[in-house]
């Protein structure tokens, strides 16, 4: 049974592109759509933004408990499918939220569907500048995964438990989708973007360039950047309360953000 602080998503399925895309839903409010891999499960993001919204968790085809997917030729092919899914299970103008590898997807959603996405969030960000470090296939190397992901490796029990074969998946996906030359082209896109957006890092990511932040906040034209203090690329693992304050925040206030609640987070 959900705690009190958990919703109850509801688990559907919708037909795009040929494919059966797994969304979770729960809340009332103003749309907010989370672009997902799911081998996580939900997290505590998931669930406080859905205190306030109505929150739909679409998971990316190729991704999580998904089948494989060998259609998908592009992140732009990909982004035009969510697009897509998107439309259906949130008509109307929503927030767009992409963390890490989903970032890239949610950024050429945002591009192709001007009209519906009215605000975009990133979420460790691997859009730009990504560095050269690959996650270990297997799952069950904790440790390497805790020294990658996380500032603090020691507490690598904040990353639970994720499947091996899923991940090993989504990284063959990910790296066939990224293909050479995808990040220049993205930063070249980035003047595009024309909804108000957020981009939150953790201080001590070590799998983006620690530039990234300035160039996003200098291209796109209503940016604000959000970097949250003693944290790696797995922000909602370590930090969970200062991720959705700063989200929550941004969701609700959009141009007017300011990061007052969160204790260590900076809006510069």
């Amino acid at each position: 049974m959900a705690s009190e602080t958990e919703a109850n998503f509801q688990e559907s399925h919708i037909e795009v592109d040929g494919f059966q895309i797994r969304a979770l839903a729960a809340g009332q409010g103003d749309n907010v759509v989370i672009l997902d891999t799911m081998s996580w499960g939900l997290t505590r993001l998931h669930h406080g933004l859905a205190r306030t919204n109505r929150v739909v968790v679409l998971e990316l085809p190729g991704f999580g408990a998904s089948a494989a997917n060998d259609r998908s030729s592009s992140i732009k092919d990909l982004a035009g499918t969510m697009a897509q899914a998107a439309g259906k299970a949130a008509p109307g103008k929503f927030t767009l939220i992409g963390t890490s590898f989903a970032a890239n997807v949610a950024l050429w959603q945002a591009l192709q569907d001007p009209d519906g996405v009215d605000a975009l969030i990133l979420i460790s960000p691997t859009v730009i500048r990504p560095t050269d470090v690959r996650l270990p296939a297997n799952a069950g190397d904790t440790g390497e995964l805790a020294r990658l992901l996380l500032a603090h490796p020691e507490n690598q029990e904040a990353l639970g438990s994720l499947d091996a074969t899923a991940m090993a998946k989504e990284q063959d996906m990910a790296q066939r989708l990224q293909g050479p030359g995808l990040s220049e082209e993205n930063e070249g896109r980035l003047g595009d973007v024309k909804c108000a957006t957020l981009v939150a890092f953790g201080l001590n990511d070590r799998l983006v360039a620690t530039q990234a932040g300035s160039i996003y906040r200098e291209k796109i034209p209503n940016c604000h950047v959000s970097i949250v203090y003693d944290t790696g690329h797995a922000i909602v693992a370590e930090r969970p309360e200062a991720l959705i304050d700063a989200v929550s925040d941004y969701v609700e206030r959009r141009e007017t953000f300011i990061v007052g609640k969160g204790e260590g987070v900076i809006n510069p």
